[in-house]
């Protein structure tokens, strides 16, 4: 009985070390760490995954926010997780492109550090106003901005996130001076804009129902194209501020040296998820444009392309956290 249960034992060992499971994955919940506070486009994808992955893999997907530091403290706790598929991660741009142009001492690395399993969606920065603004258009701004240098505030998700980057690329491509205020998330940025204590935001598109309340006023977006929500609304690059383009991107990572059958396990589900008529129309409903790739290679060369265009801009623009 012993030498049974000994031959067992290093069989799935053996299996292990190919990158195998004993058990069939999964065989218990899975935790999907949001590296940012509840609220704004963290939750939306939390939420989505949880709803459509759970079903998909027969076992509970735990959404858990670890915020800090622009998604590194989370992102930093998922790369030190057992490398065993039920730990993942919502890997976005800022996380894993825009940080470590950022921070010199960050507990993670990007390439080395995680297994890329899919890209979700994409989704662009709405730039916003108050709707009772002055401010009806982008030359609006700029004409006041270079009249007043200094005199207009704009608030992003914290330091580091794409809505403070996309302030500074503005205010580099508009040759303009303008101040950045940090907020712990969008969702108290958003309730400061609608109350005027700042005069403009780069959001994500969470906010968009304030301004289909009437609350916010909606100018411009950041990506290389329109937003399939609002058709309507120009892309920077249009209104002609060349060089502007910023695409966030939401996907999931696992820790480096997660098993190829759990990755590739993980990539079929939500690749079958994101493909499907009903995801499609929730994320367009919510704002976001569905992955035309969900390939790991696809992620995977997103993610080195966006590391070298932002410490390029980041080196170019001085910009510096403490």
């Amino acid at each position: 009985m012993i030498k049974t249960a000994s031959l067992l034992l290093w069989g799935c060992i053996a299996w292990l070390s190919m990158g195998l499971a004993c058990a069939a994955y999964p065989d218990k919940p899975i935790t999907l760490v949001v590296p940012y506070a509840p609220g704004g486009m963290g939750s939306t994808f939390g939420n989505l995954m949880s709803e459509a992955l759970s079903p998909a893999l027969g076992q509970r997907v735990i959404v858990e926010y670890r915020p800090g530091a622009n998604g590194g403290l989370g992102a930093a706790l998922v790369a030190k997780a057992p490398h065993d598929g039920y730990t993942l991660l919502m890997a976005v741009n800022s996380t894993m492109a825009i940080n470590p142009a950022l921070y010199p001492k960050l507990q993670y690395d990007p390439l080395k550090d995680f297994a890329p399993v899919a890209m979700v969606y994409t989704s662009s920065n709405v730039l916003m106003v108050n709707a009772k603004s002055p401010f009806k258009t982008v030359k609006d701004l700029v004409d006041y901005a270079r009249a007043n240098p200094g005199k207009l505030n704009y608030g992003s998700s914290g330091n580091g996130a794409t809505p403070h980057l996309s302030g500074e690329m503005f205010a580099k491509t508009g040759d303009i001076k303008i101040n950045h205020v940090p907020y712990k998330g969008i969702g108290p940025a958003i309730v400061d804009l609608m109350g005027g204590q700042i005069d403009l935001v780069f959001s994500d598109t969470s906010a968009l129902p304030q301004v289909a309340a009437g609350n916010l006023r909606a100018l411009a977006v950041t990506g290389p194209s329109r937003l399939g929500i609002a058709p309507s609304l120009p892309t920077m690059q249009e209104l002609g501020f060349q060089g502007f383009a910023i695409r966030s991107w939401y996907s999931i990572a696992a820790p480096a040296g997660t098993p190829k059958a759990v990755i590739d396990r993980l990539n079929a589900e939500i690749a079958k998820i994101v493909h499907s008529p009903r995801m499609q129309q929730r994320m367009k409903d919510v704002g976001v444009d569905p992955a035309e790739d969900t390939s790991v290679p696809y992620l995977e060369a997103t993610t080195r392309i966006d590391l070298a265009m932002w410490k390029k801009f980041i080196a170019a623009s001085d910009i510096k956290i403490d």
